[in-house]
């Protein structure tokens, strides 16, 4: 058995996420890993998983340790899933239960064509579905490739969806797979130059796959994959194709796969094929792209025809004047390049009047694009004018910012204040300390904030306010206000335990008092992980009473505590290990 370099349980854990690791070895200590084989340097084998079918794991090492692998299930992209720490486990600890296998083509040349046909049929018998693989051409080395019957794939591509359901989560690897083989076989009428051939087989597989795509769940991207393979094929099959009637043949399939994905909604399905037809395409060619883009522009104002008008741009560039440039923005919904056209030509009313009708987030881009051409001052304008209107903060947020660019305090304060009042939170307060203080306003405006968020019970903003303040007393108040006006009863949260923080030096029997409720409420919900936090909360309790000098009084308090859960072994396990 040829040597592979050596494999630690460190390597394992730093090639995979903690939670993966820890599933691995559960399935590893379970027996999950079926029938362990070694071919050179990749493992192999099949994992009992959640689904009937066992997944199938490969992972190959190299010499520097883990250099790639694969899984079928969901997860499994990369082979970083538990199922594939499993195998290296597997492979870590018994490794004699790997079963040594001779390389394919080499075990394959040493059989005469007698045995390989009585082999053939045998597969056949165990797996009668690989039968139709005996309709696909082969490519040899010496002979002419033979014709490709476009149906033929049709078929082998369909049939790799037969039967799978949308819930079927494992299945999109196997799909992905099969479809994967059917495009190897592209790639080698593509390595023998028969770019007709080659072609067809990745227009076919990727016009099944994307009529079959929403028939199983792919959110690894297996599908992407194969498309993405197609569509890299039918560019060198572009390049290397000099007829016209073939040429257009290659840029519809490219543009219909470019229609798909924008038609979808845009998941950058085959997302070359926008920038390999403006690559690749003639100015004769990209005229009639862009006839095809005109038809599929859908009705209305959508994301869509926004994209279709952004192609159309691109691919008229070169013999669009202004007014055509300016009509397809408009007919496109292409707001932002139409505003930005508009400036640079100096029609800066026409600029104004298409931002004027801009949804308020298109208008803070829009705002951007006025300032870049040197049109700052009616970018205000245009925010001011919206902005009694709007109730998106970020309107306020923008012409508070441009304001303190230009040094503008005052201004800069007030709309701070505004914003603070729209959603009042701990970071805008210090904003509005920030802005006042220089300013010799901070004193009254103090106390104009603390009055306000006491009228309107903003109990919590208020102990995060003199928290930050250190303002302990003060926090303690507003804490016991909160509990009082809680319709929903109090409970110990993280602001609870800020505020016992604070408090241990200035007001250490407070900060015991929630401590202790805190650890109780932990201890009555139950759990290993909260009885380690309770754990946490009680030994900040026994630090506390041993400066204070009272000792006994905690031993007595941790002996009942004790007595009292006795029954709680986990929380029993959590004190010892704090060592209280």
């Amino acid at each position: 058995m040829t040597d592979l370099s050596q494999l630690t349980q460190a390597d394992i854990h730093n090639w995979t996420d903690p939670r993966s690791f820890g599933r691995g070895q559960q399935y590893f200590q379970g027996g999950y890993i079926l029938n362990p084989r070694r071919q050179g340097n990749t493992l192999k084998a099949r994992c009992a998983g959640s689904r009937p079918q066992p997944y199938h794991i490969e992972i190959t090492l190299g010499p520097e340790g883990i250099a790639r692998g694969t899984c079928s299930c969901p997860v499994g992209s990369g082979g970083h899933c538990k199922h594939a720490v499993a195998l290296l486990l597997t492979w870590l600890h018994e490794p004699d239960r790997f079963t040594e296998m001779e390389n394919l083509e080499t075990a394959l040349s040493r059989r005469s064509k007698a045995e390989l046909i009585v082999l053939v049929r045998r597969m056949l018998d165990r797996y009668p579905d690989l039968e139709t693989l005996l309709e696909l051409p082969i490519v040899g080395e010496t002979k002419e490739p033979p014709p490709v019957d476009a149906e033929v794939i049709r078929r082998q591509t369909r049939s790799a969806f037969a039967g799978i359901g949308y819930d079927d989560w494992g299945a999109t690897y196997d799909i992905a797979q099969q479809l994967l083989e059917l495009v190897e076989i592209g790639d080698d009428y593509a390595g023998r130059e028969s770019w007709r051939d080659a072609a067809t087989i990745y227009q076919t597989v990727m016009e099944e796959t994307l009529e079959n795509y929403g028939m199983v769940q792919d959110e690894s991207g297996y599908l992407h994959e194969v498309v993405n393979r197609c569509v890299d094929g039918l560019k060198a099959c572009l390049v290397a194709t000099e007829d016209p009637f073939r040429r257009e043949m290659l840029l519809e399939a490219l543009f219909g796969v470019y229609r798909w994905d924008v038609d979808f909604g845009g998941i950058d399905m085959g997302y070359q094929s926008q920038g390999i037809i403006l690559e690749q395409a003639t100015s004769e060619e990209k005229r009639q792209v862009a006839e095809w883009v005109r038809v599929a522009l859908p009705a209305g104002e959508s994301w869509g025809r926004q994209a279709y008008g952004r192609f159309l741009l691109q691919l008229e560039e070169e013999w669009l004047d202004d007014d055509a440039f300016l009509r397809i923005c408009r007919e496109t919904g292409r707001r932002q390049d139409l505003v930005e056209r508009l400036l640079a030509l100096d029609r800066v009313d026409e600029a104004v009047a298409a931002t004027r009708e801009a949804s308020d987030y298109r208008l803070l881009r829009l705002a951007d694009i006025f300032i870049a051409q040197n049109y700052g001052d009616m970018a205000e304008t245009l925010i001011r004018e919206r902005m009694p209107t709007s109730q998106d903060t970020r309107l306020t947020e923008w012409l508070k910012e441009r304001t303190l660019e230009r040094g503008d305090q005052e201004e800069a304060l007030v709309l701070a204040e505004r914003l603070f009042w729209q959603r009042p939170n701990l970071q805008r307060y210090q904003e509005l300390r920030t802005l006042a203080q220089p300013l010799g306003r901070w004193e009254d405006l103090h106390k104009t904030l603390l009055d306000r968020l006491n009228e309107e019970e903003k109990y919590t903003l208020l102990i995060e306010v003199h928290l930050d303040e250190e303002e302990v007393d003060r926090a303690l108040e507003m804490l016991k206000q909160r509990r009082a006006a809680s319709r929903w009863g109090w409970r110990n949260d993280r602001l609870t335990m800020q505020i016992a923080h604070a408090a241990e030096e200035e007001r250490p029997r407070e900060a015991i008092r929630l401590y202790v409720e805190a650890s109780k409420q932990l201890i009555a919900a139950r759990g290993r992980d909260n009885y380690a936090t309770a754990t946490t909360y009680l030994t900040r309790v026994r630090d506390l009473r041993h400066r204070l000098g009272e000792g006994t009084t905690w031993e007595t308090f941790i002996a009942e505590l004790r007595e009292n859960n006795r029954r709680l072994r986990a929380l029993k396990d959590e004190l010892n290990k704090a060592g209280l």
